[in-house]
């Protein structure tokens, strides 16, 4: 399996995270509303996708337009949590797998993973930062640690294989 699908992975990991953090919290946010309708006076039409410029419509713009029924609103934050869910099983999926195969990774190849992939920091920031929270008789150097990733990468995309091999094209 090629490297670089994991690395892409990883390195686009921390924003899925935060895409599916920020969604469950709205999800919460659409099932309390819908468990108390009375506490809401109206709901501002639109959709629950990622945020953008509203669309105008021959009735005027999205935003400007209120639902006052309580049932019409409640149905239609129902759909609502049903698009979020779908829209981020797959992510959530993705992020289950990597959490996964990260465990079967030691300490220090974790903590050079993160700091790679999802810090996005470079080698010598690494190798500063490592040798400060892992204190060993040696000084590992930045050509240590990239020898490090190289073995954890390849451990972890012997773990991920048969998951990204499903959805890789030919």
């Amino acid at each position: 399996m090629d490297i670089k699908i994991i690395e892409n992975a990883l390195r686009d990991y921390k924003r899925k995270k935060s895409v599916i953090e920020t969604t469950l919290l709205r999800i919460q946010n659409y099932k309390e509303a819908i468990s108390n309708p009375d506490s809401f006076t109206h709901i501002f039409l639109g959709s629950s996708r990622e945020p953008g410029m509203p669309r105008g419509t021959a009735g005027g713009s999205s935003v400007e337009i209120a639902i006052e029924d309580k049932e019409k609103a409640v149905e239609m934050l129902r759909e609502w949590i049903k698009d979020d869910s779908s829209r981020i099983y797959p992510l959530q999926i993705e992020k289950e797998q990597i959490d996964a195969a990260m465990g079967a990774l030691t300490i220090q190849e974790r903590f050079i993973i993160e700091c790679k992939y999802f810090e996005n920091m470079f080698w010598r920031d690494i190798e500063i930062n490592f040798n400060d929270k892992f204190r060993q008789q040696n000084y590992i150097t930045y050509e240590g640690l990239k020898k490090m990733n190289k073995e954890a990468l390849e451990l972890l995309a012997r773990i991920l294989e048969p998951y990204y091999t499903r959805f890789k094209t030919s």
